[in-house]
């Protein structure tokens, strides 16, 4: 209900209630993983600022694919939960969720960010981006299982 809230706050452009919500937790084939790459993890927590909601609700951000629609934006907590779970060279855990799973042509990917320094916040396990890609862009990466 939180991520719902502060979605709508800022669609009004009102004055936010909260600055951030958890919107998951890493699991432990994500936790083992990220440690035998030798990757920081500073909070098992993943946050989603307003500021970072601000930006993947933006339109003009969703025209270029660097955003979600509203709907999906609350699928977040699921995406964590349910979704694939990739890494990249960069270092970053990247959630990929496609919502028909016998065809799908569109995923959509959301960057997190397990090393992110938050003003407010200090350091955290944050999410960086979301948006859509498609399958043949996921071809550089490393599922975890």
């Amino acid at each position: 209900m939180e991520l719902k809230q502060l979605l709508v706050e800022i669609k009004a452009k009102r004055k936010h209630t909260k600055s951030r919500v958890i919107v998951g937790i890493l699991d432990d084939n994500i936790v083992d993983f990220l440690e035998a790459k030798g990757v920081v993890i500073h909070t098992l927590e993943i946050y989603l600022t307003h500021k970072g909601l601000s930006h993947l609700a933006r339109d003009s951000k969703r025209k270029r694919g660097a955003g979600l629609s509203d709907e999906d934006i609350l699928k977040i907590p699921d995406i964590i939960k349910r979704g694939r779970k990739y890494f990249d060279e960069n270092g970053n855990l990247n959630l990929i969720f496609c919502k028909n799973r016998e065809k799908c042509e569109k995923f959509i990917k959301i960057v997190v960010d397990t090393k992110a320094y938050d003003k407010k916040l200090g350091k955290v396990t944050l999410i960086k981006t979301a948006g859509y890609v498609f399958e043949s862009n996921l071809k550089s990466y490393i599922e975890i299982k």
